[in-house]
């Protein structure tokens, strides 16, 4: 994520669906300026998800996305994104994943949850081709004790 991982942290912790700052707030965030581009041009700011722009990664990885760019007068609006299946938020997801598993910490939860998604999809892309892989391992399942 780089550079702008500062923002990206601050975005992942805001309680509410919408915030809204102004240049100065999100570089005092960030500990450095913006470019002359997000001042001039809308579409620094835009929601591209092609294409290498860190500072639009940085907002989408932590699941928002701009919607409104006031460039005279220097201030964005952040909406928190809401998966299209569920319509509920990532931070949602977030939550009830912890809670289904007991496991508070978010890079935990991370690394397991693209484990398993690595172990499915190799077995599911296996399948298709007929063959098996040995050595590789389904996840544990666990059952909660009621």
């Amino acid at each position: 994520m780089g550079k702008y991982e500062p923002l990206s942290r601050y975005l992942a912790n805001v309680d509410q669906d919408s915030w809204e700052a102004s240049f100065g707030e999100i570089e005092r965030i960030l500990g450095f300026a913006l470019p002359p581009s997000a001042h001039e041009h809308r579409a620094w700011w835009a929601n591209n998800r092609r294409g290498n722009h860190s500072q639009t990664n940085g907002w989408l990885s932590a699941g928002w996305e701009t919607s409104e760019v006031d460039q005279a007068n220097k201030r964005v609006r952040f909406e928190r994104h809401r998966t299209a299946d569920t319509g509920k938020s990532l931070r949602e997801l977030w939550r009830q994943a912890a809670e289904l598993s007991g496991i508070d910490d978010r890079a935990e939860l991370e690394r397991r949850a693209i484990t398993t998604f690595i172990q499915l999809e190799a077995g599911r892309q296996l399948a298709a081709m007929g063959g098996t892989m040995p050595e590789l391992s389904a996840p544990p399942r666990e059952r909660p004790n009621w």
